[in-house]
């Protein structure tokens, strides 16, 4: 009886993804690269996902071919945090470690005009209500209101600051406008303002 030759097993471990990093950021685009798997390992896909902090997240899977040390997350909403996460696979389906990075898409104009605007007159003023543009369609953190009111054809400007603003604000706001002339007619406009820009008007 003696001893049989030596058995090896081989195996190649999954390399984690390294120095992830954000590089570049739009409204509506996340890129995200991260440094070249070593050599002599071939990418047999990418695992990706975009998780919107603030509503339900979305999966992707990147396939091979792709740059192997690059993604981009692209048609997101703007000004709004997003947490990616990211794993590397090997040809057999074999996959490391989950990485994740987090940034922010930037901000734009507001698209969305305040909602539930209404007026309500007494003699000799006018209190004016709203609340602000839907949650998607802010863009930003909405900081102020314009309004625009007056007599018919004689309107002038005022800038409504908002308290304590933040992006998730739903407070509603109202505004009252005195010592005006009895039965005379008023007209009134207003329009959301953010650091980027003024929205629609309504």
């Amino acid at each position: 009886i003696g001893t049989g030759p030596d058995a090896a097993i081989m195996f190649t471990t999954i390399p984690d993804i390294q120095n992830l990093r954000v590089s570049e950021v739009t409204t509506s685009k996340i890129t995200v690269t991260w440094d070249a798997p070593p050599d002599g390992f071939t990418v047999g896909n990418r695992y990706t996902e975009a998780t919107d902090l603030s509503t339900e997240g979305t999966r992707t899977k990147t396939p091979a071919g792709t740059p192997q040390d690059e993604h981009i997350f692209s048609t997101l909403n703007s000004f709004r945090e997003y947490r990616m996460f990211f794993r590397l696979k090997d040809a057999d389906g074999n996959g490391g470690s989950y990485r994740n990075v987090t940034a922010r898409t930037l901000g734009e104009a507001p698209t969305g005009q305040p909602k539930n605007f209404n007026a309500i007159p007494n003699i000799t003023f006018i209190t004016v209500e709203w609340s602000a543009p839907d949650l998607w369609k802010r863009n930003g953190i909405i900081t102020h209101y314009i309004i625009e009111w007056g007599e018919i054809g004689s309107l002038t400007t005022l800038n409504y600051s908002v308290p304590n603003p933040t992006f998730n604000t739903t407070d509603d706001q109202r505004y009252t406008f005195r010592d005006l002339k009895p039965n005379t007619e008023y007209a009134f406009n207003i329009a959301a303002v953010n650091i980027n820009g003024t929205g629609p008007v309504l």
